[in-house]
């Protein structure tokens, strides 16, 4: 850290009069009331299970308080320890079995090896977690290996041109290949942390996160205090820290899942030197499931400062601030492999449908066009899918390949399988669902013939299974017809079925990652397709079959009383209408008051189902795009001031009894996916 500048007596009063307080209130409380200690005027946002904290602002930020009152910094630090202590032991004692975290830390020269071999004592002290710990050594030729532990694995990966700058994304992208675990730690070789860290990490990947940033407080030691822990000193508080960082992102420790390290690009070597190559990769990182709510303290041990890396004519910033002007995505896809040219990727997701699911993949190996290749993702089934979808790749190991993992619903798992798939074309198939023959050589054709369009569709079908025999009737909705846009017709209703769109991937690399939802998800998917306004181009034939068959595990049956499926649905219908605005849908038209409706109504069932939060942002969602004719307005008027006596739930309740006794028997319409 650069040396501080000693505080001035109008800094000493203001922490007196306008920090003190709030810091002894945070600092008697029982953990973890520490973590919500920040600047004056910044604004915290809590955890979603209220154990850890981020700070609203771009990047990050040092504490001011302890700067001008040094005590205060020692008792926090002292405080975080005494709830997540550092330990450090020179061997680890993990049981056997394959490694669950991989941590990837890259390094150079020598001054900095006893910074490294006290974080690797850190990491040696991890408890209840399989690590495995890779160093990777870029230098002209190896320096450090045999001063390292026998249980870290050395890499040596020199750049082309030994003369160069340090690069550090080169070195995790080396050990990222060699990594053997799911879960990679991208780790500094001068930050210790707490024992129960690798752990903490995990639990949060559990939960479906793909990325997790979990430093709250980072507290650089000067160097007098980082001397006498390197001589083995446990006493971390013996002297205040030299500067405390909150929410420190992207640089220093953070965690991301294998896959998606591949999927976004891993990091970009264009970055030599130090400085920017963090910044440009955590907003990547952010296009993913991402948990942002520190809740770590990590010590870092004193160094000299690296060239260049924090002044202003840095031309890694500089280059950093000019990549970081184009999309995450844009470049995401200029740094992930190109796809295979020609090449059909059918991503399957299935859960406890052994039986459809043969039959599902047996329509996409009898397409006339080739090559082909077929991703099965297992979304955690309970009965025998998963080894009747392993018996398929067996069968066909040259197109068929199968992911298994636990149940994280529809959107994660077609994700799951996009992210392993490499054709130039796309197809998504629900595992009760069929295609068509020649579906693929049409589809194909006619993408091939309209080079400007991002998605063919044509008449999809719908088998009814409740009747006996099956009814098969069609084309359903409109896919019959050539429409040249998604919108305006798309917020109304999702109007085609996921088997039906064949789509170019170069578009879903623009428009993002499906979201992990449980309803609605598709609905919300083909909306950001909209919104760029690709064409698209209609094919003749008949080229799918959606089945219906209600049962128990269908995603659509009983969403009207499912709390989470209605707070997904008012996500999905507050993208969707993003998504119409930004296609150039009028806000007077006829779909938007329809929309509006339609949201009305869903704000209504939100609240009559307890989820009243989703209720209030719905029926502003509906009030603000619909309320232009004089009876709309006192509709919403009146049904606000209800809200505002009764409360959200009574008044939706009170309204949908009325409403049924005013409209009887089932209505038709909507999206019914």
């Amino acid at each position: 850290m650069a040396e501080a500048v000693g505080p001035t007596r109008r800094e000493r009063l203001g922490v007196w009069l306008k920090d003190r307080l709030r810091y002894e209130w945070l600092l008697r409380r029982p953990a973890p009331a520490q973590l919500g200690i920040a600047n004056r005027r910044e604004r915290l946002e809590a955890a979603p299970d209220g154990l850890g904290q981020a700070c609203l602002w771009r990047y990050t930020s040092r504490l001011h308080a302890p700067a001008v009152q040094p005590e205060l910094g020692r008792r926090l630090l002292r405080r975080c320890l005494a709830a997540a202590p550092i330990r450090r032991r020179p061997t680890p004692c993990w049981p056997d079995g394959p490694p669950e975290l991989s941590v990837l830390i890259g390094h150079r020269g020598t001054e900095r090896l006893p910074l490294l071999l006290a974080t690797l004592e850190s990491l040696a002290a991890q408890e209840g977690v399989r690590l495995e710990c890779l160093v990777i050594e870029q230098d002209s030729e190896p320096r450090i290996g045999d001063r390292l532990p026998a249980w870290v694995r050395h890499i040596h990966g020199p750049l082309p041109d030994s003369t160069a700058p340090y690069n550090r994304s080169h070195t995790f992208n080396l050990g990222a290949r060699e990594a053997r675990a799911p879960v990679l730690l991208l780790h500094d070789n001068d930050m210790l942390v707490p024992t129960g860290y690798a752990r903490r990490l995990l639990e949060r990947i559990a939960r479906g996160y793909a990325v997790v940033n979990p430093k709250r407080f980072v507290f650089y030691l000067d160097e007098t205090h980082s001397a006498a822990v390197l001589a083995g000193s446990g006493a971390y508080d013996a002297r205040p820290a030299e500067a405390i960082v909150q929410n420190l992102e992207a640089g220093g420790s953070m965690a991301i899942t294998a896959e998606a390290y591949a999927a976004i690009g891993g990091m970009d070597e264009g970055f030599v030197g130090w400085g920017g190559e963090d910044n440009e990769f955590w907003d990547r990182c952010l296009t993913r499931p991402t948990w942002i709510w520190g809740y770590e303290p990590i010590v870092h041990l004193w160094h000299r400062g690296q060239p260049l890396k924090h002044q202003k004519d840095n031309p890694n910033l500089e280059r950093a601030r000019a990549v970081m002007r184009r999309p995450a995505l844009e470049r995401i896809a200029a740094l992930r492999p190109a796809p295979v040219s020609g090449l059909v990727s059918t991503i399957i997701p299935v859960h406890n449908r052994a039986a459809l699911l043969r039959e599902a993949v047996a329509s996409v190996l009898e397409q006339d066009h080739r090559p082909i290749e077929i991703v099965i993702v297992d979304d955690g089934s309970s009965d025998d899918t998963a080894a009747v979808a392993d018996g398929l790749a067996a069968a066909h190991p040259q197109s068929i390949r199968v992911i298994h993992q636990p149940n994280g619903g529809p959107g994660a798992a077609r994700q799951r399988g996009l992210d392993h798939s490499r054709g130039e074309f796309v197809q998504f198939l629900d595992s009760d669902d069929l295609l068509l023959p020649g579906k693929f050589s049409a589809q194909v054709g006619a993408l091939q013939r309209s080079p400007g369009a991002g998605i063919a569709y044509g008449p999809s079908l719908e088998e009814d299974h409740s009747r006996r025999p099956v009814e098969r009737r069609g084309p359903m909705r409109a896919t019959g017809i050539p429409l040249e846009r998604l919108f305006p017709r798309l917020l109304l209703e999702r109007w085609w079925t996921t088997s039906c769109p064949l789509y170019r991937r170069e578009l879903l690399d623009r428009i993002g990652p499906w979201q992990p939802w449980i309803n609605e998800e598709d609905w919300e998917y083909d909306g950001r397709a909209g919104a760029t306004g690709t064409p698209l181009v209609w094919v003749p034939g008949e080229v799918s079959v959606r089945r219906i068959h209600m049962g128990d595990d269908h995603l659509s049956d009983r969403g009207h009383l499912d709390p989470r499926k209605l707070a997904d649905r008012a996500r999905a219908q507050e993208s969707l209408l993003r998504s119409a605005l930004a296609a150039g849908v009028d806000r007077r038209s006829p779909e938007m008051a329809r929309f509006s409706r339609s949201a009305f109504l869903l704000s209504r069932q939100c609240g009559a189902a307890g989820a009243e939060h989703a209720a209030r942002r719905l029926f502003r969602l509906a009030r603000r795009h619909g309320a232009r004719q004089p009876r709309r307005q006192l509709e919403f008027l009146l049904y606000r001031l209800l809200a505002t006596a009764l409360g959200w739930g009574q008044a939706a309740r009170l309204s949908m009894g009325v409403r049924t006794r005013l409209r009887p028997g089932p209505r038709r319409g909507g999206n019914m996916t």
